[in-house]
C-alpha cells in the first residue's frame, strides 16, 4: 500500500467516524423528541483495487424499528382509545339516573304512588285529586325528558364519529403525502428518516381514531388496511365517512377513489370510531329499550287499574296515561288530556255504589308500587327501576375496569416499543465515545501519513 492509499484510507476513516459521532449528536439532541427512532450509523468496508483489505464507507442510516413491536403498540393504543370513549359515554348515561344528584326519576315515581295513597285517605278532597294528576303528569314528563336526553345523546355520539371520521381521512392524506415524499427522498439518495419518524407518528395517531393493521407490499411500499379495507396503499389513500343506516344506526364506510365505498361498520372494533359505536348501538339501545319497557309495564298497570275504577261522575274506563309501544313508549308517554283538568275524573272508588268518598282503588293503585307488574309480571316497579340503574352501574364499572386495564396494556407495549426504538443515554455515550475515538485515531493516522510524504517529498 503507497501513502497515497494510507492518506486515502485516513480520509474515509475520519468522514466515517464523523459522521457516526453526527447521528449519535442526532440521537441524544433528540432523546425527548415524541415519534423519534434511533439512528444507527450504518458503516461498510470499501475495498481498495484488487487487494483484500480497504477502507471504510458510509452506507447510510439505519432506524431502530421493529414492525411486530409497532403492531402491538397500534392494537393497544387502539383499544385504549376505544375503551376510553365507551366510559365517558356510559358516564353521561350514569349521569342521567343520578337519583342522589337529582336527575333520576325514582323520586318521581314514589311520589306518584304516594299519591295515590294520599288519595285512598281522602278520595272526596279536590286537592289531592288534582296532585295526583300533578305527580302523574310530572312523572310523564320525567320518562319523556330522560328519554329525549338518551335520544340526544345518541346523536351526539353519532357527530362525535364524523368528526372522528374526518380525522380519519386527513390522517391517511397525510401519510399517503409522506409515502411520496419518502419514495421521492430515498430515489434522489436522501435520508428519509425524519420523514419516516413522522409518518410513524400519523399512523399511531390514525390507531386510536380506528383499528388498523399495517404492512408493506411486494415493492415496500406502506399499507394501511383500516377494520379491513384499504385506506392508505403508497401515494394513495382513500376517505372515511359516517353516517346512519336505514334503521338509524350507526354506519361507517371507506370511500374509494373512484366513488365506491365499502361499509366497514362491523369490523370497527377498536379505536374512538370503535369505542363511540359500542355505547351508541349496544349501550344506549339496550338503555333506551330498557327504559320503554319500564314506562310501558307501568304506566299499563296503572291504566289497567284506574279503569277498573270509576270518577267522582260515576263514569269508568278511563286511563291515565296515554303511550305507544312498548317501543318509543318512555318518548311517548303523556297524561291522558281527557283527564287533563278534571280531577273529578280520578277514579278513587271501585264502582258508583262507592261515591262520593270510596278510595277501594285508590288503596289498589298505591298498592301497585309493590306488586310484580313489571317485566312479565316478575318485578315490582320500583325493583324494576333499580334494575335499569343496576344495569348501567354495571356497564359503567366494566367499562373503567376495561379503561385500567387496556391502559396497562397500551404503557407496556409502549415501553417494549421505547426499548427497542427509543434513544438510551448510556447506549449514545458509549457511541460517542467509541467514535471520537476512532476518529482520534484516524487523525493521528493522517498526520502520519502526511509526515511520510513529506519527509519522502524533502529527500527526492
Amino acid at each position: 500500500m503507497g501513502i497515497t492509499n494510507l492518506l486515502g484510507l485516513a480520509r474515509d476513516a475520519l468522514t466515517a467516524q464523523g459522521f457516526g459521532l453526527d447521528v449519535t449528536g442526532q440521537n441524544i439532541a433528540n432523546a425527548s423528541t415524541p415519534g423519534y427512532v434511533k439512528r444507527t450509523a450504518l458503516l461498510e468496508t470499501r475495498t481498495l483495487g484488487t487487494v483484500t483489505y480497504g477502507g471504510v464507507a458510509v452506507a447510510g442510516i439505519g432506524r431502530s424499528v421493529d414492525r411486530f413491536l409497532d403492531a402491538r403498540a397500534y392494537d393497544a393504543g387502539s383499544f385504549s382509545a376505544s375503551a376510553h370513549s365507551r366510559d365517558n359515554a356510559l358516564a353521561q348515561v350514569e349521569s342521567l339516573f343520578n337519583d342522589t344528584g337529582g336527575s333520576g326519576f325514582a323520586d318521581s315515581l314514589e311520589s306518584l304512588f304516594g299519591s295515590f295513597s294520599s288519595l285512598a285517605t281522602n278520595p272526596s278532597d279536590p286537592t289531592a285529586r288534582a296532585a295526583t294528576l300533578a305527580y302523574a303528569d310530572s312523572f310523564a314528563a320525567r320518562l319523556r325528558q330522560t328519554s329525549g336526553q338518551l335520544l340526544a345523546q345518541r346523536q351526539d355520539l353519532l357527530t362525535q364519529a364524523q368528526a372522528t371520521a374526518a380525522q380519519v381521512t386527513d390522517l391517511a392524506s397525510r401519510i399517503a403525502k409522506l409515502n411520496a415524499s419518502i419514495s421521492e427522498a430515498e430515489v434522489a439518495g436522501a435520508d428519509g428518516s425524519d420523514l419516516k419518524d413522522q409518518r410513524d407518528q400519523l399512523v399511531g395517531e390514525l390507531a386510536g381514531k380506528i383499528n388498523i393493521h399495517v404492512f408493506t407490499d411486494g415493492s415496500g411500499k406502506l399499507v394501511i388496511a383500516a377494520a379491513g379495507a384499504t385506506l392508505v396503499e403508497g401515494n394513495n389513500a382513500a376517505g372515511l365517512s359516517v353516517g346512519t343506516s336505514g334503521s338509524g344506526a350507526m354506519q361507517i364506510l371507506v370511500q374509494r377513489a373512484g366513488g365506491s365505498s365499502i361499509d366497514v361498520t362491523a369490523q370497527t372494533t377498536a379505536g374512538t370510531l370503535g369505542g363511540l359505536r359500542e355505547a351508541r348501538e349496544t349501550d344506549l339501545v339496550a338503555v333506551s329499550q330498557k327504559l320503554d319497557q319500564f314506562a310501558y309495564d307501568v304506566a299499563t298497570a296503572i291504566n289497567t287499574q284506574h279503569a277498573a275504577g270509576v270518577g267522582q261522575d260515576g263514569l269508568g274506563s278511563r286511563n291515565l296515561f296515554t303511550l305507544t309501544g312498548p317501543a318509543g313508549a318512555a318518548a311517548s308517554i303523556t297524561l291522558n288530556a281527557a283527564m287533563v283538568g278534571h280531577p273529578e275524573y280520578v277514579a278513587a272508588a271501585s264502582g258508583a255504589a262507592e261515591l262520593p268518598s270510596g278510595s277501594t282503588n285508590a288503596i289498589a293503585l298505591a298498592r301497585l308500587a309493590d306488586t310484580n307488574v313489571m317485566n312479565g309480571n316478575t318485578r315490582t316497579p320500583i325493583e324494576s327501576y333499580s334494575d335499569i340503574v343496576g344495569d348501567i352501574g354495571q356497564r359503567k364499572m366494566s367499562s373503567a375496569q376495561n379503561v385500567n386495564l387496556r391502559e396497562a396494556i397500551y404503557s407496556q407495549a409502549q415501553a417494549m416499543r421505547e426499548s427497542a426504538s427509543g434513544v438510551s443515554m448510556d447506549e449514545e455515550l458509549i457511541a460517542l465515545s467509541k467514535f471520537q475515538r476512532a476518529y482520534e485515531a484516524a487523525s493521528k493516522l493522517f498526520r502520519t501519513a502526511d509526515e511520510l510524504l513529506a519527509t519522502l517529498i524533502r529527500e527526492i
